[in-house]
């Protein structure tokens, strides 16, 4: 598991570049791949419809790359307070189809914990800040926030370079 589905800078280096890929696909428990789950069975039919399947892959896969790298590029950064094992998880793709989505159709209603109402474009804001807090502040050791950053700025890049037909 740790040499094909987490992504580090040492699996890096021993050049299993798939594991930036692969560990998109791997969860600690039951409750992470519960969550992505959750999230992802609400998200992903919407933009699957707007992007098309070809269009979805390249957002979920390109997006768990970028992800990838930015938790990485964190933890090398911040190799004092960085958890060493690297980082798994949907988090990173999930947040980039959320937060396409948001620049689509910011003043849709998101539903925090499925009960608070808010806007997306508000939803995505506020994960960012507090992925941001959480990982300057060394919170939540064992969750890759700077990953889950990468995913959010990557769904919004991928819609610009939509919106300007760059994709």
């Amino acid at each position: 598991m740790r040499n094909n589905f987490i992504s580090s800078s040492d699996n890096l280096k021993a050049g299993r570049w798939w594991t930036l890929v692969t560990s998109c696909f791997s969860h600690e428990d039951s409750m992470h791949i519960l969550f992505n789950g959750f999230t992802f069975y609400f998200m992903a039919p919407a933009v699957l419809s707007i992007l098309g399947n070809v269009g979805f892959l390249g957002l979920y896969l390109g997006s768990g790359i970028v992800s990838s790298l930015a938790g990485i590029a964190w933890r090398n950064y911040d190799k004092a307070h960085s958890q060493p094992a690297g980082s798994h998880g949907a988090s990173g793709s999930i947040y980039a189809v959320i937060s396409f989505f948001a620049c689509l159709a910011p003043t849709t209603t998101f539903l925090l914990f499925g009960i608070v109402p808010m806007p997306a474009w508000a939803f995505v804001t506020g994960i960012f800040l507090y992925d941001g807090y959480s990982a300057l502040n060394h919170m939540r050791a064992r969750t890759d926030t700077a990953g889950h950053i990468g995913g959010l700025l990557s769904g919004i890049g991928f819609y610009i370079a939509k919106r300007l037909r760059i994709l």
